[in-house]
C-alpha cells in the first residue's frame, strides 16, 4: 500500500473515531434529562382542546424514552418561547400558526395534532431550542410516532 493511501486510511479511522456520539448537545440537554430524569415542559394555554391528548401521548414517548418525568408548567406563548431560547425550558408544546415569527428562533417539530382555518393550518406543535440535536433527534422520532400521520 503507498503512503498517500495509507495516511488517507489512518485519517478516516482518526475521523470516524470522533463521530461516536451524534448527533450531540452543545449544552448537554439529553444527557442532563437522563441524569436528572426530569425535563421541563412550558405548555402554551390553553392546554385543553382536540390536540390535548395527542400531547400527553406524546410526553409519554419522550418520559419512556428518556427514563425521565415532564415537570410542566403553563403559561402564554412568549414567555414560555423566550425561556425555551434561554435555556430554562427544555421542550414547549403549543398551538402555532405555520407563518409564526418564531419559526425561525426555534426547532419546530412534526405536529401532534393540527385544525385547519380560514387563515391556514394552526398546529399542536412541540418546540425545543435550537442546535440541541441530540434531543431534538429524539423528540423528533417521539413526535412522529405520536403526531399527525402524514
Amino acid at each position: 500500500m503507498r503512503i498517500p493511501a495509507l495516511f488517507a486510511l489512518a485519517a478516516a479511522a482518526v475521523s470516524l473515531a470522533g463521530c461516536d456520539d451524534f448527533p450531540k448537545d452543545p449544552d448537554g440537554t439529553l444527557d442532563r434529562v437522563r441524569a436528572e430524569r426530569s425535563f421541563r415542559v412550558g405548555l402554551i394555554a390553553p392546554h385543553e382542546g382536540p390536540g390535548a391528548e395527542a400531547g400527553r401521548a406524546f410526553l409519554g414517548r419522550v418520559a419512556a424514552a428518556t427514563g425521565a418525568q415532564p415537570v410542566i408548567e403553563a403559561g402564554s406563548a412568549e414567555p414560555l418561547l423566550k425561556r425555551l431560547e434561554e435555556g430554562e425550558l427544555d421542550l414547549v408544546i403549543g398551538a402555532m400558526h405555520e407563518k409564526s415569527p418564531w419559526a425561525t428562533s426555534v426547532s419546530l417539530l412534526p405536529p401532534l395534532a393540527q385544525t385547519v382555518t380560514p387563515h391556514g393550518k394552526i398546529r399542536l406543535l412541540p418546540i425545543a431550542r435550537n442546535g440541541e440535536n441530540a434531543w431534538i433527534t429524539l423528540l423528533h422520532g417521539e413526535a412522529k410516532a405520536a403526531g399527525v400521520p402524514e
